[in-house]
């Protein structure tokens, strides 16, 4: 396991082809379809060094681009239909590389009350804690569910978290790309020499907008969300609710502003794109035409700044299925965590199904109006359908697991329990035609012993008579 420090690079370590091989061999392990590319894992087996070392190539010079995800629609057991997405292979071995690296980062500051995605835990060391709270005294209980939790994360927010407590730009701007990954489509293949400008171009915007951030005094931005960083947040990313609300609605833009971004940002571009190519354009032949030069290069990069600036979407949700949306899931629960524990309230809290502990039926409403508040910060609500309060005596279910009087119990599945009564009907049938035929054969062998007796009784009395005479 990869012992992280704030002097440890996680970029070299990620780069690094053990890593990556490393990732692979668990993304080969738990199988799965080709994505939108089309490449399977035995196409990509076959030239598994070539394929690894360029993916790595590609992550070091930042050139590594998500492919859009492949989407299907399953039916649901009780009739509804649930959408999987399923990433390309490249992604799912990237992506499972991050996981492994900043897994420990998280494992050290999650809470014991959560049990969900993480190594070591699991249903059973949940429903055990269950009992444990239960005998010491908690005879109330709040069964809850968060509504449509991965489709409701608040990708935002998310960033804010992992920017509070994870300082390696290279990381955090894979997440950024993976949340986005909807929108992002293969780069295309262009020649030599537009390739060149096109990074010459990437790289200059890079440059102005870090100028134009520490004018205004702002952190470099890796995304499309600045307006939610705080430099206050501690580690842990531990913020206080009002403070989250007060940042949950995006930064309104007057039209002055735009236009003073606009002038600005077109004249930092400009200085630092003539800084850069003033060089090479630097001869009599071309010194009157470098400024047109520059200034055509810059235009598209002023526009697609603009651009982004005026039309900054707010996408929400994770994907589910990819390697690293549970431990994104458990990061973006984090705080709710801790509010929780904060209030004193017990809490068993396996992904988005909890329970919430209480020793009184009043106890337990105020404990369930805290969630609602404490999730309504993190953008989420209780699904009321599966919100309930109830007694551990009168019965409650969790993670497949009935509480009751009598104690814990795992119900039999109905569909199980309907084999078993098929089962148990043809194992009747068949035992009472055993019976049937058990008896018909009995009655058979009486009739023949009483024939063979009679027929001995007869002769027995016909010697008699001829004795007789």
């Amino acid at each position: 396991m990869f012992d992280y420090t704030p002097n440890t690079s996680l970029a070299n370590q990620l780069c690094h082809p053990e890593t990556l091989h490393t990732a692979w061999r668990k993304v080969r392990a738990n199988k799965g379809g080709p994505g939108s590319d089309g490449v399977t894992i035995q196409q990509f087996e076959t030239n598994l060094t070539k394929h690894l070392r360029q993916l790595s190539r590609e992550i070091a010079e930042e050139r590594y681009y998500p492919l859009p995800v492949q989407k299907f629609t399953m039916k649901k057991s009780n009739g509804g239909t649930r959408e999987l997405s399923v990433l390309a292979l490249k992604d799912r071995i990237v992506q499972r590389a991050v996981c492994d690296l900043i897994s420990p980062i998280y494992e050290a500051k999650f809470l014991d009350c959560s049990f969900a995605y993480r190594p070591n835990r699991g249903v059973p060391h949940a429903i055990a804690q269950v009992a444990a709270i239960r005998a010491e005294g908690y005879t109330w209980a709040v069964h809850a569910d968060i509504e449509n939790f991965f489709d409701r994360m608040d990708t935002h927010l998310l960033m804010r978290f992992l920017r509070a407590s994870l300082k390696e730009p290279l990381i955090i701007r894979l997440i950024q790309m993976w949340l986005d990954m909807g929108g992002i489509l293969q780069p295309p293949k262009l020649p030599t020499w537009s390739t060149h400008i096109e990074n010459t171009v990437h790289h200059l915007g890079e440059g102005v907008e870090q100028v134009i951030n520490q004018i205004l005094h702002r952190t470099p931005n890796y995304g499309h969300d600045n307006e939610y960083q705080n430099t206050g947040i501690e580690d842990e990313w531990a913020v206080d609710e009002p403070e989250i609300a007060a940042h949950a609605a995006p930064l309104a833009h007057t039209g002055k502003e735009m236009l003073t971004n606009l002038g600005r940002d077109g004249l930092l571009l400009l200085l630092a794109n003539a800084k850069r190519l003033w060089k090479p354009l630097a001869t009599k032949q071309l010194l009157l035409i470098a400024p047109l030069v520059v200034a055509a290069l810059a235009a598209p990069t002023v526009g697609s700044i603009v651009k982004e600036r005026m039309n900054r979407p707010r996408k929400i949700g994770v994907i589910q299925g990819s390697p690293l949306s549970p431990l994104l899931a458990n990061i973006y629960l984090h705080p709710f965590d801790k509010a929780m524990n904060r209030a004193g309230i017990r809490m068993v809290r396996y992904a988005d199904d909890l329970l919430l502990f209480c020793r009184s039926e009043g106890r337990a409403r105020h404990a369930l109006q805290h969630a609602q508040k404490q999730l309504a910060t993190l953008k989420l609500e209780l699904n009321p359908k599966k919100t309930h309060i109830a007694d551990f005596n009168t019965g409650i279910e969790f993670l497949g697991h009935i509480f009751d009087a009598d104690g814990c119990y795992q119900p039999i599945p109905e569909s199980r329990a309907k084999n078993l009564q098929n089962q148990l009907q043809r194992t009747v049938k068949h035992g009472a035609v055993q019976v049937k035929r058990a008896g018909q054969h009995a009655t058979q062998n009486s009739r023949n012993i009483v024939t063979q007796l009679s027929e001995r009784f007869k002769k027995l009395g016909t010697q008699k008579a001829n004795t007789d005479v």
